[in-house]
């Protein structure tokens, strides 16, 4: 029990689940019991003389102190800013007029240096070669929706016992869909007692959300939103048999991809609808029918949906790719160097373009698209919506991290500013994922930021220029991380 508790100390914390609600045991995933144990787990690190200072004063304190801070909460940025960080979390951040550098803390000096919220990518799939990649380019929690059961939860639980460096992990556990289930390992449901039974599953694993996917019309919708709701889990949707404006009116809490919104658009959505019996000819007929949506009505289900609060994580960076499968310029200017060779080989991009049957048409219509979908993104941000980055990672020519970049530069080539995409990487995916410690740099918040070379509300390319990385409160330099897939050492 004592490495335990030592670990506890250590990840300074106490275990806290990626899910950001409960105490864990972080051997184990169990709820630790009363506040007793905690009790004497802090006398027995007390008389081991508070181990790498892991309790006291001053000393235990961090300070960084000079640079400019983007704090994520909508306020205009503070100069010479102070930081002050201790246990894993912000103790304190201001100016220098109003906060203090404790005596004893240590002083880390960042003239000239940018400070902003560790980046979160609201949507990926989980897999363990990935995780390095998301620390290197400042992507300090992740959203996996989808993935393997056993997998998903044993990564979210090796991280959360600091047994293998990651970002936060907020895991769905696997898709829940219709029949027949359009991948492998999802969860297949037919009727609505199936349904509930698909939540109470995933909050056994202490999944932080659950993903629904095309199959699933509203018939068995509606049971999964009513236990869901009951039992206070967020649903995120990709939808391909009900439209985005009935789906987020039923309590929907994301729209993936903007999925739903070509449906909700049209005045007879029934064929695409049928469509989506098959995953790929429902994708390319979605992707044909981008362009010729009427920019009125667009105006109109943009503004109904942001009535309805539901967030929208659009996945540019995926539509883009999808535009260009085919196109080796496209894919030579891609940033995929933390991508391990034999992953890129079992990307296959040929053959997914054989097994989706895209032709140069489907292409040409991939990329007709993007500028309406750029205009519904604006008439949506517009009207009050709530956008989040996300990036399908690491599914194909999606290299995780550096597509979380990509899509912020696709945000604001979009429409959005370059504080407006910031939030959506910040402040506006951490509400998806529904917590109010991450995304946001203020007293009691976690310790979880970037500092940058430069500013990154001139040019959101900026936010690629990361000097340092703080996670969970501890420093890291970015080339420690690419290490781990340049094979020079061991972490």
């Amino acid at each position: 029990m004592l490495s335990r508790l030592l670990r506890t100390c250590l990840d300074t914390e106490w275990g806290r689940r990626a899910g950001g609600r409960e105490e864990l045991d972080s051997d184990h995933g169990n709820l630790l019991p009363d506040p007793a144990l905690r009790s004497r787990a802090v006398s027995v690190l007390l008389l081991l003389g508070g181990l790498l200072g892991c309790f006291g004063s001053g000393s235990d304190k961090t300070a960084y102190v000079g640079a400019t801070v983007f704090d994520g909460t909508g306020a205009p940025p503070t100069l010479d800013g102070v930081i002050i960080v201790a246990a894993g979390r912000i103790e304190q951040i201001g100016p220098p007029d109003l906060v203090k550098v404790p005596r004893g803390a240590v002083e880390i000096r960042l003239d000239g240096r940018w400070v902003i919220p560790g980046l979160i990518d609201a949507h990926v799939h989980l897999e363990r070669w990935a995780l390095s990649r998301f620390l290197a380019y400042g992507v300090t929690s992740v959203r996996s929706l989808g993935g393997g059961r056993d997998t998903v939860v044993a990564l979210r639980d090796s991280v959360l016992a600091g047994m293998i460096d990651g970002p936060r992990l907020y895991v769905s556990g696997p898709m829940v869909d219709g029949r027949p289930a359009t991948w492998e390992g999802a969860t297949e449901v037919r009727d609505a007692t199936a349904a509930r039974r698909a939540v109470d599953d995933r909050v056994l694993i202490g999944a932080a959300q659950i993903k629904i996917y095309t199959k699933l019309d509203r018939r068995l919708l509606a049971p999964l939103l009513d236990e869901a709701a009951a039992l206070q889990l967020p649903v995120a949707a990709h939808l391909g048999r009900i439209d985005a404006l009935t789906a987020a009116r039923m309590g929907v809490r994301s729209l993936e991809h903007m999925s739903g919104v070509v449906e909700a658009t049209l005045p007879d959505p029934a064929r695409l609808f049928r469509a989506h019996d098959d995953f790929f000819s429902g994708w390319k007929m979605s992707g044909r029918e981008w362009a010729s949506l009427d920019s009125a009505a667009l105006d109109r289900t943009a503004s109904a949906l942001a009535e309805t609060d539901v967030a929208v994580v659009p996945t540019l960076v995926l539509h883009e790719a999808f535009g260009y499968l085919a196109d080796q310029e496209f894919i030579a200017q891609l940033d995929l160097a933390g991508v391990p060779q034999h992953v890129q080989e079992a990307w296959d991009v040929p053959d997914l373009i054989r097994r989706a049957g895209m032709r140069e048409a489907d292409f040409t219509a991939f990329r007709r698209a993007r500028p309406v979908q750029d205009q519904f993104l604006r008439l949506f941000s517009r009207a009050g919506g709530t956008i989040a980055t996300g990036t399908d990672s690491p599914n194909q020519l999606l290299a995780p991290g550096a597509s979380l970049h990509r899509e912020l530069e696709l945000l604001v080539a979009a429409g959005l500013s370059n504080e407006q995409a910031l939030l959506a990487a910040t402040r506006e995916a951490a509400r998806v994922l529904g917590s109010d410690s991450l995304g946001v740099l203020q007293p009691g918040a976690a310790a979880d930021f970037l500092v940058l070379t430069a500013d990154p509300l001139a040019d959101i390319a900026h936010t690629r220029l990361i000097e340092r990385i703080v996670l969970r409160g501890s420093s890291y330099d970015p080339v420690e991380f690419r290490q781990d897939w340049e094979g020079q050492r061991e972490r």
